[in-house]
């Protein structure tokens, strides 16, 4: 994130519900991404639900822990063709799943991810994919055991990393626009409203 971009997040209310939407989940609110893991506290949930009622974007709150939920945010159509994919499955079917629909594939990666927050057991890699990271990137960061990635950025790479940090670079731009957006007055589901149509014009720069 820019400094500009830091400054104008920090003279509004860097807590909000939205700038936090925003800062967590911009690649997926702009359409870039698959799906995003959203951190708010348990009291606000029912306005995380309000907030994508008529969108897009669908919500299932996977841990409750310390009166924080978990969300994880999703585009179904997107996140049905990344979990049926050759690779996705093979790699699936490496860590004991079978032929799992994605809510299937949710539900159960979601316990997993419970039992680690309350540190009962590891954690399960598996939601790399359901986040629509790259298989081999999931693959490798599992056999390397997160270490030696090329390079960190929303995620671990181990492989094509020109290509990552291109995707990488697009979504630190949804972000800052989004950021920019809500600093003239356009509430989220607006700006959602606008990239459903392409990206919108910056509109403190022209």
């Amino acid at each position: 994130m820019s400094s500009e971009v830091f400054q104008i997040v920090q003279k509004l209310n860097p807590r909000s519900l939205e700038i936090q939407l925003i800062l967590q989940c911009a690649p997926l609110i702009a359409g870039l991404k698959t799906s995003n893991l959203l951190k708010v506290n348990s009291e606000n949930e029912k306005d995380v639900f309000n907030l994508f009622h008529d969108s897009d974007i669908s919500c299932y709150p996977m841990i409750r822990y310390n009166k924080k939920t978990i969300f994880f945010l999703y585009r179904k159509d997107m996140l049905s063709a990344h979990i049926v994919g050759r690779e996705s499955r093979k790699l699936l079917r490496s860590m004991g799943y079978g032929n799992d629909d994605y809510m299937s594939l949710i539900v159960k990666v979601g316990s997993k991810y419970q039992t680690f927050a309350s540190g009962e057991s590891e954690f399960p890699h598996e939601l790399g994919l359901l986040l629509g990271y790259p298989c081999e990137d999931v693959r490798g960061f599992m056999e390397d055991h997160g270490r030696h990635a090329l390079v960190t950025g929303y995620w671990k790479v181990y492989d094509k990393p020109e290509e990552k940090i291109r995707i990488f670079e697009s979504y630190e731009k949804a972000k800052e626009l989004q950021v920019r957006l809500v600093s003239v007055g356009m509430t989220l589901p607006m700006i959602m409203k606008h990239f459903e149509k392409g990206f919108p014009h910056d509109p403190i720069s022209e």
